[in-house]
């Protein structure tokens, strides 16, 4: 370290570099043991960012025999001392450590894509947001966009993790052991006090205790975490010129439901305009616009979408087929529908 450079200055770059390698190491095209690899540079990218802050802040990251404290330790103080990351961006990161360990001292199993793609993006979001706040001058190196294609369908973490719970009790099933990974790193970061990750036995054995008829699922840490924190999905969206992508986000009944992307051309999908409905109903105009909100035709995105213009800040409504057929059915069975009332 050259002379007069701050104390915490190797710690920051050699983070930075183990950050992007975790990226590289997740889009290997050729995949063997890419997740183990995006993981363990995961971890020690944040290893060193956290004692890189503790050395800034001038807080000690020694213990009394000359070691350094563990990663987990150092993520930990960052929230409870130096409180620069919050509780949900702890459980994240202490996800990824305990991936991590278990990738360095045994065997990880296969994790769905969707668990790592979640955990790996929540936490390098956080690490470039305190880069930037925290290291302006080497956040540059850092602060870009990097290229990540997905071509399978996805659902999210949350879905992926669902369906691990019906394995609690399988303790010698691989889907246990993720289960175990998981909710061990989050159960650490809910206390100041801890200083070391759940073993494997402490974990089973609190399980075990639990009544056969419980929902273990409610007594896990990882419950929690997954009712509270967002899901994340990497989709393309391809763009024609003069088109501009809108993306919307609808309430479910069903948490499993995968991504749906859909690309449409109004003018094919939805051809009619109120004007149009009209004329080929034979009806009044403003007859079709008041049937079509009382009847939630204008609310379906199967039946309508907005053209923006310049002249209608919400858009002019404009409807498919289907609405048009749906209506006429109605009217036909209901030929004493009063839309007015």
């Amino acid at each position: 370290m050259a002379r007069g450079a701050p104390k915490y200055k190797n710690h920051i770059i050699t983070a930075i570099n183990a950050a992007k390698l975790s990226i590289e190491m997740f889009n290997r095209v050729n995949g063997n043991h890419s997740q183990q690899a995006s993981l363990i540079f995961n971890a020690q990218a944040w290893e060193l960012l956290a004692k890189g802050l503790l050395i800034k802040n001038k807080k000690n990251i020694y213990r009394k025999d000359g070691s350094t404290i563990t990663a987990e330790q150092a993520v930990n103080r960052l929230q409870y001392i130096l409180k620069l990351i919050t509780n949900e961006e702890n459980k994240t990161i202490q996800q990824v450590i305990s991936l991590r360990d278990e990738a360095i001292h045994g065997i990880l199993p296969r994790i769905d894509d969707e668990i790592i793609i979640h955990l790996l993006y929540f936490s390098l979001n956080s690490f470039n947001i305190l880069l930037k706040t925290n290291f302006k001058t080497y956040s540059i190196n850092f602060d870009k966009n990097y290229l990540s294609i997905a071509f399978k369908d996805y659902t999210f973490y949350s879905n992926r993790v669902s369906k691990l719970f019906k394995n609690s009790r399988k303790f010698n099933t691989q889907d246990n052991r993720i289960l175990y990974l998981l909710d061990r790193g989050i159960s650490f970061a809910e206390k100041k006090s801890n200083n070391k990750m759940k073993s494997f036995n402490k974990w089973k054995n609190e399980i075990k205790d639990r009544p056969k008829k419980a929902r273990i699922a409610r007594h896990l840490s990882i419950y929690s975490y997954i009712n509270k924190k967002e899901d994340v999905r990497f989709i393309p969206v391809h763009v024609a010129r003069g088109y501009k992508p809108e993306i919307e986000l609808k309430r479910t009944s069903n948490p499993m439901s995968p991504v749906v992307v859909k690309k449409t051309d109004p003018n094919i999908d939805y051809p009619h305009l109120t004007s149009d409905i009209a004329v080929k109903l034979k009806i009044n105009q403003s007859y079709v616009a008041k049937a079509v909100r009382k009847l939630k035709i204008i609310d379906d995105d199967k039946y309508c979408t907005r053209i923006r213009t310049s002249r209608s800040g919400s858009g002019v409504p404009k409807y498919s087929d289907a609405a048009l057929n749906y209506l006429k059915e109605y009217l036909e069975k209901h030929p004493n529908f009063n839309p007015y009332k």
